[in-house]
């Protein structure tokens, strides 16, 4: 095979099941050939056999040839060369993973003074792995001795000296220098008389060169490929493209300018046949969504400049060859991928340089993200100039990203000027090593970490440290705020120096607050061994000097503010001369900036990014039943109208960062259904956006085992409405990664609003798996610059909580609100798990809300109420269930100026233990009254006080209205018949800060309403009650209900004795029927004001249904529970009661005292499983 140029995908021959033999003085040669086959598919090579023998001194050769492939360049299952034959591979560039793999293991054998001469090869790296290797890991047989030669090879621009390390052949190799021949390993030694220099003499019988066994047909050697002279760089200009073709031979380069790419596109440099030249690949005011370019160990030079990417990443792969140049610049990456940019299982060749500068890079956990050991042989990195963001917020997002460093032989590795937000700065997860004047070097960057993590850090080290041989480590003119310095909080880790000229310069550094340590690692972890130096100076916490009392060794070279030190101010290798009056340097001839560095960063002006064709359909998805659908995100309209999702692939995502933003944009989804894990997720960024206004409206929508998903910073001025929903939840399905997973309707995942409205209305849920949360919201929660949510006119069935959150920051202006909410049972209307902060002229409103949930609010953690906020917690009902659940680390702060108010509400109990109020300052306002508990209505401070309601301020009296207590008084006029009349900036019935969203009306009232209390001495009879939750007693000395059915998981009826009067009460139920998950709550108080109390329940039929006595009950009380008849198959809930299994009669905290008595007699009990 001579003068051959193949392109294929996986295979040039391939013959599994042959066994190719070259016997009886034959030859086999493929010679001055191109191959380009880039599979990178385990197993898949570019020639495939199964047995390969070469016998009876025959000849295999492969030389003069390129081979561009992914795996391997031959497979088989035994390679076999006896009988003085001759395997030979000369003067052919291999970009592999191996050259020969041999899959059957101990099964390379030669025998018989068999050669193997492996002459003036070049291997380099593969599309496969990262290195390249002669052979697969091979080991020697008893009854083989193979003869192998190498002599002049190189790999990745080095000579092979270790042919075992670096190429894997498991055999002796007699290793020539260059230029040095011999004629066993230059000439097939059977047909040659001699050598003279390096040319062989032949024998009778040798033909060609090298005296091959058999002749060599005329018309062979090395032609000229095709089109050999076109060397240029192909460029695409303007228009959209989803492919990329391979290319031509001999073209060395693509560039695209102003193109817009309207799929992910993979550069494969392995396709490039351009001996000898630089590849050259530009993108110039290109738009991309995703990019990979994968190296094939040619020098290459990229160039991207001014290009936006909002989907997929940029993605350098493989091995790039020495002197490689990369240049990213001007652009904006902004993705929510695991990272932005990425290096992965990237290895760069000696003296090259990649420098990030000035670009606007953002993603999900890593901005710049590189998966393996960063090694720069001279040459370096530099990111300098770029706005380095990450989205997620678990502690481990980072800006840039390595699994760790090592820079030696004068390289550097500079981060410099950079402005960064993350959980880390640079996090090096693994050992750092600089050597041999290498430069490690992080300056004048400005950093924000995570205020929620105590260990954030602008320089995060994961591992040992050790510079040595004259290294450098500058940390220098930083600012971090809610960070340290530098972290490294395993004290197994050490940071070594060691070497003359090894210096670390920790230097003129700041940290803008002082609620984290400046520096973050144990004073065990510096080990300084002289000469080499360690200094620190000039670092200050705010406007103070850090403190550096027992952070550092002696061996720490510490200096103050206003002292010059040479090193710390200097790169030193650079410097001709320090000036210590002004703390100047003074530079040596190479050597750049005001530092002396090593490096010169250009100064880039780069024309403005591409501007993007908007899309002005506004046709609408119509009718249809997908399990995908992939929108373009570049227009301003989005319909979808009757449309099923159905499956977990089934996402429709609406990526806000890949919007025309500047104009305004609208999402509308009415009659569609989500089924089977199937989400709608709303994606912002890391920042609220500017924009032009975003109106998105969900409605009539149904969702089966499916969730709405709001995740990260939304655009700014967002209108959002999700509304009349129908949700059945029975699964919990895996829904996209940045989400936790937990039965919910809507989740809100670190969601901030910026002048911005959401409203979740109208729905109507029911989770058929308890534990559930009707709205979880996840990470933080921020309303800002007069934002607002609202949750009203719901109704959930079988959640546990009806808002999760975790944390909540409403300011300026903003606004929380849930409104006339309905659970059928739970826990919760609101659940706090972390801080809640309510502050700037904000309000947090819990009004309206019913249910039989254990308590109205559960409060885990601290609340802030503070400049002039109010708490709005109205008209709530609880049923028996307690208003407040504290906790022993909840704490209640609130300023002078704000109000909280807590009126109207019904419960059972307040649930409080100690002053709802841990602290509060002089000027504040609590408005509270009108409570009723366990059936009585709290009027006075010393009744309310009685139920741990103290510092109350002013007693609010039932029917009576103020302006600070009822509305939010700082943007309220005045009140008239109890109405609210708004200032300017006012917004609804209680003028709060923020526009009220506009949305449906509250659904109708129930049909049926429960019949009428009959007079003493008379019984409600024969009759089907409505299924309503319903509480009966006040004021009345009689009930009687005889023959009555009560069925449904919704009918409760509560009897609250502590709203009885009369010297004797009686309450009767005679003949009734319980079914279906019905409740009889008999709730006791102690304070009732009555004489007497009776209570009989008797031959009643209870079928899976419970009868439920609680609480104390006053003096000369008297309960009869007899002739009733008991049937119960499952658990029955009963709110603020947890029950283990199925019961009949549940008691929680019945007491009673005085001339009382409980009887329980003449019951039939049966339970329909045991337990």
């Amino acid at each position: 095979m001579d003068n051959c140029a193949v392109l294929s995908q996986t295979h040039v021959m391939y013959a599994l099941a042959s066994d190719p033999r070259v016997s009886g003085g034959s030859v086999f040669s493929i010679q001055n050939s191109s191959w380009s086959a880039p599979s990178i598919e385990y197993y898949e090579s570019a020639c495939v056999f199964e047995d390969v023998v070469v016998d009876g001194g025959s000849v295999l050769q492969i030389v003069s040839s390129t081979f561009r492939l992914g795996f391997a360049m031959l497979i088989a299952n035994t390679l076999t060369v006896t009988d003085g034959s001759w395997l030979v591979h000369r003067d052919n560039e291999f970009c592999t993973a191996y050259v020969v793999y041999v899959a059957k293991e101990n099964s390379v054998a030669f025998r018989d003074w068999s050669v193997w001469s492996i002459i003036d090869n070049n291997f380099t790296y593969g599309s496969f792995l990262s290195f390249t290797g002669k052979t697969s890991k091979w080991s020697l047989s008893s009854d083989t001795h193979p003869i192998v030669y190498g002599v002049c090879n190189e790999i990745r621009g080095s000579p092979v000296t270790n042919y075992e390390e670096e190429l894997n052949i498991g055999a002796p190799v007699t290793v020539l220098d260059c230029g040095a021949c011999t004629v066993y390993a230059m000439c097939f030694a059977a047909r040659t008389s001699s050598i003279s220099g390096c040319a062989c003499v032949c024998a009778a019988g040798g033909y060609g060169d090298t005296c091959l066994p058999a002749a060599v047909p005329d018309g062979l050697g090395p032609l000229p490929l095709p089109d050999a002279k076109d060397t240029e760089v192909r460029c695409v200009h303007g228009g959209s493209i989803s492919s990329v073709d391979y290319p031509d031979p001999g073209v060395r380069g693509l560039c695209f300018v102003n193109v817009t790419f309207t799929a992910t596109i993979l550069l494969d440099l392995s396709y490039f046949n351009a001996p000898e030249q630089t590849v050259n690949i530009t993108l110039l005011q290109c738009v991309l969504m995703g990019l990979s370019i994968r190296g094939s160990g040619a020098r290459v030079h990229v160039n991207v400049t001014s290009s936006l990417l909002d989907s997929g990443a940029l993605e350098f792969e493989s091995g790039f060859g020495s002197r490689y140049q990369i240049l990213v610049v001007g652009s904006t990456f902004v993705t929510t991928s695991g990272h932005a940019i990425a290096f992965l299982e990237f290895f760069p060749g000696k003296n090259s340089t990649l420098q990030l500068l000035d670009n606007s890079i953002e993603g999900n956990s890593y901005a710049v993200y590189f998966s393996d050991a960063v090694v720069f042989d001279g040459g370096g990195i530099v990111v300098k100039g770029n706005t380095l963001r990450t989205i997620e917020n678990d502690g481990v997002e980072s800006s840039v990203y390595a699994y760790a460093v090592d820079v030696n032989n004068g390289g550097y590795f500079d981060l410099e000027n950079n402005t960064m937000s993350a959980a880390n700065g640079l996090y090096l997860n693994g050992d750092t090593t600089v050597s041999s004047a290498g430069l490690l070097r992080v300056a004048d960057c400005n950093f924000v970490g995570r205020k929620r993590f105590l260990n954030s850090a602008l320089l995060y080290l994961d591992g040992f440290v050790t510079l040595q041989g004259g290294a450098r480590w500058r940390v220098e003119g930083n600012n971090m705020r809610a960070a340290s310095l530098i972290g490294m909080p395993n004290s197994l880790y050490e940071i070594q120096l060691s070497g003359s000229g090894t210096t670390v310069a920790l230097a003129r550094n700041r940290q803008l607050d002082s609620r984290i340590p400046f520096v973050n690692y144990f004073l065990v972890s510096i080990v300084v061994m002289l000469p080499a130096q360690f200094v620190f100076g000039c670092n200050l916490q705010g406007e103070k000097e850090a403190s550096y009392d027992g952070v550092f060794p002696e061996e720490v070279m510490v200096f103050r503010c206003g002292t010059c030190n040479d090193d710390a101010a200097c790169y030193m290798p650079g410097t001709e001369s320090v000036d210590r009056s002004l703390c100047l340097c003074r530079c040596r001839d190479g050597w750049h900036g005001a530092s002396c560095l090593p490096f010169e960063v250009p100064d880039t002006v780069v024309p403005p990014l591409p501007e993007r064709a908007v899309d002005g359909d506004t046709s609408c998805v119509v009718n249809q039943t997908l399990t995908s659908l992939t929108l373009n995100m570049w227009k301003t309209h989005h319909c979808v109208l009757g449309v099923t999702f159905s499956g977990v692939d089934a996402a429709l995502t609406f990526s806000f960062d890949s919007m025309p933003l500047h104009l305004p944009i609208n999402i509308t989804l009415t009659w569609c259904t989500f089924r089977e894990g199937a989400a709608l997720e709303f994606v912002g960024g890391a920042e609220s956006a500017e924009s032009a206004g975003v109106l998105i409206r969900v409605s009539q929508t149904v969702m089966r085992s499916s969730v709405v998903v709001f995740a990260l910073a939304l655009p700014q001025h967002c209108d959002i409405a999700v509304t009349e929903v129908d949700a059945v939840q029975s699964s919990i399905l895996f829904w996209p990664d940045s989400v936790s997973k937990r039965l919910s309707v809507v989740t809100l995942d670190n969601v901030e609003l910026t002048a911005s409205s959401l409203l979740v209305g109208n729905v109507n849920a029911h989770a058929s798996k308890y534990g559930g949360f009707g709205l979880y919201s996840t990470g933080t929660l921020k309303l800002v610059d007069g934002s607002s949510l609202y949750v009203r006119y719901c109704s959930f069935d079988g959640y546990t909580h009806m808002f999760h959150v975790n944390i909540l920051n409403a300011s300026d202006h903003s606004v929380f609100a849930l409104l006339n909410n309905t659970m059928s049972s739970g826990k919760s209307f609101l659940f706090q798990c972390l801080d809640f902060s309510v502050s700037d002229h904000s309000v947090l409103r819990v009004v309206g809300n019913c249910g039989s949930v254990s308590h109205a609010i559960f409060a885990d953690d601290s609340w802030t109420v503070e400049e002039s906020s109010w708490l709005d917690w109205r008209d709530n009902y609880v049923g028996v269930g307690a208003m407040f659940h504290e906790s022993e680390s909840t704490f209640f702060t609130i300023d002078g100026s704000s109000v909280v108010t807590l009126t109207g509400c019904r419960m059972g109990l307040t649930g409080l233990s100690q002053p709802l109020l841990s602290q509060a300052d002089a000027g504040y306002r609590f408005f509270a009254g009108c409570l009723t508990v366990a059936g009585r209505v709290l009027t006075t401070a010393a009744e309310l006080a009685l139920h741990g309601i103290t510092d109350v301020t002013t007693v609010a009296a039932c029917g009576e209205c103020t302006r600070d207590g009822d509305c939010f008084a700082p943007l309220t006029t005045a009140v008239v018949d109890c109405n609210c009349r708004c200032a300017a900036g006012g917004h609804g019935d209680v003028c709060v800060p923020a526009p009220v969203p506009a949305g449906p009306p509250p659904p109708p009232l129930p049909p049926l309403p429960p019949p009428p209390v009959p007079p003493v001495g008379e019984c409600i009879s024969d009759m089907v009650y409505p299924e309503v939750a319903q509480s009966v007693g006040s004021g009345l000395s009689w009930l009687c209900y005889r023959n009555v059915t009560f069925s449904g998981g919704g009918m409760s009826l509560t009897v609250l004795v502590g709203a009885m009067t009369g010297d004797f009460a009686n309450v009767t139920f005679d003949g009734c029927t319980w079914r279906d998950g019905a409740v009889l709550l008999l709730l006791g108080n102690a304070y009732a004001a009555v004489g007497s109390l009776k209570i009989v329940v008797t031959g009643n039929t209870f079928i899976d249904a419970l009868l439920s006595p609680v609480g104390v009950f006053p003096p000369r009380t008297n309960i009869t529970i007899s002739g009733n008849r008991f049937t119960v198959t499952r658990l029955i809930p009963r709110s603020g009661l947890g029950l283990m299994g199925p019961s009949c009669v549940a008691m929680n905290g019945l007491a009673i005292s005085n001339n009382s008595a409980v009887v329980l007699r003449w019951c039939d009990l049966f339970g329909g499983r045991r337990g």
